[in-house]
């Protein structure tokens, strides 16, 4: 009798384990304010300021009219959330943080990173999508810990994402829906959320943040090359 022994792909594996950090997560999503602030506090990030970086971002994208480029108020959008993350949230536990075309902000103490992100939609019941593709320069930077979150214990050699930091994103949508999450970043997309922080419900705002934005993020890679 002959016995086939089939081996999985080093693709295949890949897959897998993800499949199964992912059935495994335990995810928690905050809407109770009191308990938000708590949580916010333990990271160091105050509801008000996290809003008004926010609205820095609904604003500038409000500016954008018909005779820009369509995906003008998205790139306005993100350009003014970054900068009102880190006018906000400038002080001496949090710096500038900026590296692979990702921009935000950092806490080294608590290792915990705070990006920007449009998203369709925010604080609903399904986790965030971002409208426009992140690139891999987020995606090396925003999934350091699925395997930890979800508590699987893996050999370091088939870890793909490791890190000791914690990527949040603040997630802004068209309608002014506000929330801070940490989610698992994988193939451009948002593939689920560690932990969910509702921050503001939407309805404030009708801003069409149009997702034909730049591939790689909205990281907004900028080359500049001589004539």
């Amino acid at each position: 009798m002959t016995v086939l022994i089939f081996c999985p792909t080093d693709e295949a594996q890949e897959i897998n384990i993800e499949q199964i950090a992912m059935e495994s997560l335990h995810t928690r999503t905050i809407r109770d304010a009191d308990e938000g602030d708590a949580r916010l506090s333990e990271l160091n990030l105050e509801r008000d300021r996290l809003i008004a970086a926010a609205q820095h971002a609904l604003a500038a994208a409000s500016t954008a009219s018909p005779l820009h480029p369509s995906n003008a108020a998205g790139m306005l959008s993100y350009l003014d959330g970054v900068k009102g993350l880190r006018l906000e949230n400038g002080d001496d536990e949090w710096r500038v943080f900026r590296r692979e075309g990702v921009e935000g902000i950092c806490n080294d103490e608590l290792k915990v990173r705070v990006l920007f992100a449009n998203v369709f939609e925010a604080c609903g019941t399904d986790d965030p999508q971002a409208r426009s593709k992140k690139g891999a320069g987020s995606e090396r930077v925003a999934s350091g810990d699925m395997f930890e979150a979800a508590g699987v214990d893996l050999p370091v050699s088939v870890v793909k994402f490791h890190g000791e930091y914690r990527t949040y994103y603040l997630m802004v949508d068209p309608d002014g829906a506000v929330e801070l999450s940490l989610p698992v970043v994988k193939n451009g997309r948002f593939l689920r959320c560690v932990e969910r922080i509702f921050l503001l419900e939407g309805g404030v705002h009708d801003v069409d943040l149009d997702d034909d934005i730049p591939s790689e993020d909205a990281d907004l890679d900028v080359v500049v090359t001589p004539k």
